[in-house]
């Protein structure tokens, strides 16, 4: 961001006033009064012809607080309806939003906007997990009320936010977002359209042709005797006095210091595009200048100012989506061409000819309506359709790097892509360079982006989209449809909608046996798969099968000693563990921890998987000595192999920290508990399914421990995110409740637990089935709750 002095000329009456302020000032000042704030950088020096209209605004805004979105600035391209509000917002942040500016981009994802403003501007602990848009916006606005009104108990007076949503092209799309009604939230909005409707709108037309000579002026030296020339009233009216094209015109005339304005405007008319170029242009979305068409001549001219290879990055620039652009993606998209070359073209021409605005380290972005002019172009080059392949092939190199279960970090690194990913899933499908092989990652990172989150409903649409258009494009029986299945079904397993997820697993199951045949390794996973999801509902009889004929496609298709095979054994070993097939069980434990010892080395992330579900499976049997030597063996190789604050050491932590319960050694459990919810609080986020369980155990802890008080807060909160995150009807929120019930049976509140027994058994009988081992846990709970009730009601009759 550079030091820049904005002047807001023009006080509306053709009188021309400074008011100069300078931006950096003003946001180190916001900064140390502590209001958060995100505003974009300006790179503007010269503001002028708006000092009316920043009136107007601002009394719509104070006679509309109780409408959601108060105002709208709407006008054509190039108008400068983005910059107005950020002046606004400059103007006013120390005076009447001391609570804030929240700044949203309407054409990315404004949950995930939203949500990121609250974690770092407000450094909130954040519930990463809710899983549809409403609920997360629901939230955010809830911290950030009680950011405004953390004041009230002083009585000062009530602090108030601006929030900016840019570029608005369908109202419908803001509602899920928009702060609540009757709050100390102020919505001020830009947008090109006529939205209708009852909101109120502002329409910001061109400069005045005073503010506009005076704009055209403020890019000529001080001393050069053009300012007086007489042409520059028909030099502006012939750019439509658009603050954009008069900018790039100035800008021209202070490289060309011998260049006359009347000279200027010739090279303008020579330049302006023929007309069936610009009927092109209207058609492609540029309806709004149709009454000023000579504007394009100015795109035009500066774009012959640049170089060959300057014009071609440009026009890959333009093919990324209408946000904020990462270098390295235009690096990789014109990887046969040297990166220094690159820089220079970015920074000698379209960063010098203010072509493209820098908006962070390494992040770029274009106009919109250059943007869209750059892509006009891009259609004359006769590599149109190399280049819209490369740049796809860049983005889904990306996409590939999303990891199947992403940390913070990774979707910290993995935000600024999903809007460009989203753009490829819809609009460059066609442009894929392998489809066969590429097509399902347009969706799977998004997915994987948002389901990693415990995002469900908006994982779903990609993983549906995926489904959808991989049928469309591969045909309804290729093996990337039985993907697309399997991966539905995931993510519906993941929620407890088992019923949803069974059909998608068995015709993904049918498909690859169709067409890969029976003995495809494809085939033994979703036959694990399947295995997994009757292993969750307590179907037993169901799962073996499954498991033991995946067992044997993988024996046979990589060797009896292969990792793969050794994944399996453990999951059936698992399952003669929930059997109480001991022998069974710890005879598979022991040979998949044999095969992952020999093929992946003792000290491998892997080993300490087995390591630790075999501790488990001797701690069930009351073997605990064997099991603490397991779960230390564990926990040692995962320290010293991916770090000592990482989620699996978290896993280990915490169940050593059971087995320590287990035996009574509550003093040596609880920091152990302790330290992994610290962990996974801060490597998955504070509200993740795993935070869950760990306040669960560490609620037993103190239950255990007598500590009814500590306890309470603990089981109420991990229901909290349960129901939040996996759905009220999920069986880990039956475990909850049943968990938290048997709190207020200790304590003899009967009544208290009776309603949560009720209720978790209700969601046992429907998900698991009335004969599950969980179900037939929960029931007797409850039976044993009524039978004490009813005893202690009888013990107190007179």
């Amino acid at each position: 961001m550079g030091n820049s002095e904005v002047n807001i000329d023009q006080d509306g009456s053709g009188n021309t006033q400074n008011n100069t302020f300078n931006y950096n000032q003003i946001l180190q000042e916001a900064k140390r009064l502590g209001i958060p704030l995100n505003l974009p950088p300006t790179n503007v020096m010269f503001f002028a012809g708006r000092e009316d209209d920043l009136g107007q605004v601002h009394g719509l805004l104070q006679q509309n607080q109780r409408v959601a979105v108060s105002a709208y600035v709407k006008g054509m391209g190039g108008v400068g309806k983005t910059e107005l509000v950020i002046q606004y917002a400059l103007r006013y942040i120390l005076t009447d939003y001391r609570g804030g500016i929240c700044w949203l981009q309407a054409n990315s994802d404004l949950a995930i906007q939203l949500r990121d403003f609250v974690r770092v501007q407000l450094d909130r602990a954040f519930p990463d997990d809710l899983d549809t848009v409403e609920k997360l916006a629901a939230y955010c606005w809830r911290c950030l009320t009680e950011h405004l009104s953390a004041d009230s108990e002083t009585k000062a007076q009530p602090k108030k936010m601006l929030v900016i949503l840019d570029d608005v092209k369908d109202y419908e799309t803001l509602k899920p977002y928009l702060p609540p009604m009757g709050g100390a939230f102020t919505v001020l909005a830009t947008t090109r359209l006529e939205l209708g409707g009852t909101q109120q709108q502002y329409r910001l037309d061109v400069l005045e042709i005073s503010a506009a000579e005076a704009l055209l002026r403020s890019f000529l030296p001080t001393d050069d005797p053009r300012r007086t020339s007489s042409e520059i009233t028909d030099l502006c009216e012939w750019l439509g006095r658009l603050p954009l094209a008069i900018e790039l015109v100035g800008r021209y005339l202070a490289r060309k210091r011998d260049l006359s304005i009347v000279e200027m405007l010739k090279r303008l008319k020579e330049k302006k595009l023929l007309q069936d170029a610009l009927t092109d242009l209207q058609r492609r979305g540029l309806q709004e200048m149709t009454a000023k068409l000579n504007v394009i001549a100015a795109f035009d001219l500066s774009w012959q100012e640049l170089s060959e290879g300057a014009q071609q990055v440009a026009a890959v620039l333009s093919l990324f989506a209408l946000a904020p652009v990462a270098w390295q993606w235009v690096e990789s998209a014109m990887s046969e061409v040297d990166a220094e070359e690159l820089e220079n073209y970015r920074d000698d021409e379209l960063l010098n000819l203010h072509l493209l605005e820098r908006e962070g380290q390494g992040m770029y972005q274009l106009h919109q309506l250059l943007r869209e002019y750059f892509q006009f172009q891009l259609q004359q080059h006769p590599e149109w359709s190399r280049l819209r392949q490369q740049v796809v092939g860049a983005l889904l190199t990306i996409a590939k790097q999303i990891p199947q279960t992403p940390t913070l970090k990774d979707i910290a690194e993995a935000t600024t892509v999903i809007p460009h990913l989203e753009m490829v899933s819809r609009e460059m499908l066609g442009d894929i360079p392998n489809p066969e092989e590429d097509l399902g990652w347009a969706f799977t990172s998004i997915a994987r982006f948002y389901q990693g989150q415990g995002l469900y409903r908006l994982a779903e649409d990609p993983w549906q989209r995926r489904l959808t258009s991989v049928s469309e494009i591969l045909g309804t029986d290729h093996p990337d449809v039985a993907t697309s299945l399997n991966n539905l079904a995931e993510l519906y397993k993941s929620q407890g909608l088992y019923s949803t997820a069974e059909p998608l697993y068995l015709r993904s199951l049918e498909i690859w046996e169709r067409q890969l045949g029976a003995d495809h390794l494809l085939v033994s996973t979703s036959l694990n798969n399947l295995a997994q999801l009757y292993y969750s509902q307590g179907k037993y009889v169901e799962a073996e099968p499954h498991y033991l004929r995946s067992l044997e496609i993988c024996e046979r298709a990589l060797g009896t000693n292969h990792p793969e095979v050794a994944t399996i054994l453990n999951n059936l070993a698992q399952l003669f563990d929930s059997q109480g097939k001991y022998a069974k069980a710890e005879s598979l434990f022991l040979r998949s921890l044999e095969i992952w010892e020999r093929q992946l080395g003792d000290d491998h992330p892997l080993v300490a998987t087995i390591l630790n579900n075999l501790a488990a499976h001797y701690k069930s049997q009351g073997k605990y000595a064997d099991a603490e030597l397991l779960y230390l063996r564990s926990l040692e190789i995962r320290e010293r192999q991916l770090g000592a604050d990482h989620s699996d050491v978290a896993t280990s932590l915490n169940n050593l920290a059971e087995l320590y319960k287990s035996q009574g050694k509550y003093a040596d459990a609880e920091p152990l508990h302790l330290r992994s919810l610290e962990i996974w609080e801060r490597f998955l986020g504070a509200d993740h399914p795993n935070v869950a369980t760990n306040l669960n155990n560490l609620a037993g802890l103190y239950q255990l421990r007598g500590k009814y008080v500590e306890a309470e807060p603990h089981y109420l909160r991990s229901l909290e995110i349960c129901e939040r995150v996996l759905g009220a009807d999920h069986p880990d929120v039956a475990t909850s409740l049943n968990n938290f019930a048997g709190l207020y049976d200790l304590q003899g509140k009967y009544a208290e637990a009776e309603s949560l027994y009720q209720r978790a058994l209700q969601i046992c009988e429907q998900v698991l089935g009335v004969a599950h081992p969980s179900t037939m846990t929960v029931r007797a709970n409850y039976a044993q709750c009524l039978k004490k009730w009813a005893s202690h009601s009888k013990s107190r009759l007179p």
